[in-house]
């Protein structure tokens, strides 16, 4: 059966998002499964899957191999390694990322970017838990686990014919997904503070002040880039480039920045009441002296997933 575990539904803290990325790591970090870690660029699949390394006692190495950085023509002898004359130009004898990773874990950033053929043989190492490198029929046993990541979706690829079913049922048996940043709003100057200070002892320099035209532009940009994207903006920030660099609207994004600080104060409040009543909702309306009608409406302008349960019938 699938489980999946989505970070934006653990307790909101205000320090960081790494704190949701700390207690995932030790709540499956000495579990005996594969993993696939789902989310967009920057959203912190690759320090999730070290940490969950860090944490699971193996004793083996963390192996990462970006399934889209290599090109097509090499992945398979990278992946499952050589023997000497398998094709031409090959001299020795070598290990793949797979039996590198013997012992430790396999990390597959990006598989989502694996080309179909590729798959196929892969499915065959997890079922298997054993390789047999380029131009040998010697079966190699390994011991790893395996965790992947993937910026799309998975499920509309397979329907897309972009990715095998039978390897995507094979790797979501735990889906960890990684929420967007602009789904955390309430996280990102906690974040920013962070990543400053951090900076700011780097390069040995002092913070500079945050103006509340700069709390209203973090607050309203869209950070298609992410935890990743908040990182460069906190480097620029402190050593004195434009907090956004070339690329932002300050115009525009002043426009919409007040009513985003308005939207994820109303959020935190509903949020808020909720948990405190045990998300029941006439608490909830009572405390917050509106009409039902009224706050599932907010609720679902607001993206909440309890809008439903708010609906007047």
């Amino acid at each position: 059966m699938k489980e999946e575990i989505d970070v934006s539904e653990c307790p909101c803290q205000p320090e960081t998002v790494a704190l949701d990325i700390q207690q995932i790591a030790l709540n499956t970090a000495n579990l005996s499964m594969d993993l696939l870690l789902c989310g967009e660029t920057g959203t912190g699949k690759d320090t999730l899957a070290k940490r969950i390394h860090d944490l699971s006692g193996r004793t083996g190495s963390f192996i990462g191999m970006n399934c889209a950085a290599i090109p097509e023509s090499l992945a398979e002898s990278q992946l499952f390694g050589v023997v000497n004359g398998a094709y031409t130009g090959v001299s020795r004898s070598r290990e793949g990322y797979i039996e590198a990773a013997c012992g430790g874990t396999l990390y597959l950033d990006e598989i989502d970017s694996m080309p179909l053929n590729l798959q196929a043989k892969l499915l065959r190492i997890l079922e298997t838990r054993g390789i047999e490198r380029l131009g040998s029929t010697a079966f190699i046993p390994v011991d790893l686990r395996v965790i992947a990541s993937a910026q799309r979706p998975l499920d509309e690829l397979v329907e897309q014919g972009l990715f095998r079913r039978d390897l995507f049922f094979r790797l979501n048996v735990l889906t960890i997904q990684m929420p967007a940043l602009r789904k955390r709003r309430e996280q990102i100057l906690p974040l920013f503070d962070q990543f400053t200070q951090e900076v700011a002892a780097d390069f040995g320099c002092p913070v500079p002040a945050l103006d509340n035209r700069l709390v209203q532009l973090l607050l309203s940009h869209s950070w298609p880039g992410n935890i990743r994207e908040l990182k460069s903006a906190a480097k620029r920030f402190v050593l004195g480039f434009p907090l956004l660099g070339g690329d932002a609207s300050p115009d525009r994004d002043m426009e919409t920045g007040l009513k985003t600080q308005l939207r994820v104060i109303e959020r935190m409040l509903i949020e808020d009441a909720l948990k405190r009543h045990k998300h029941s909702l006439d608490a909830v309306v009572q405390e917050l002296e509106i009409p039902r009608r009224t706050l599932y409406h907010r609720m679902k302008e607001l993206g909440m997933k309890d809008a439903d349960e708010a609906a007047v019938i």
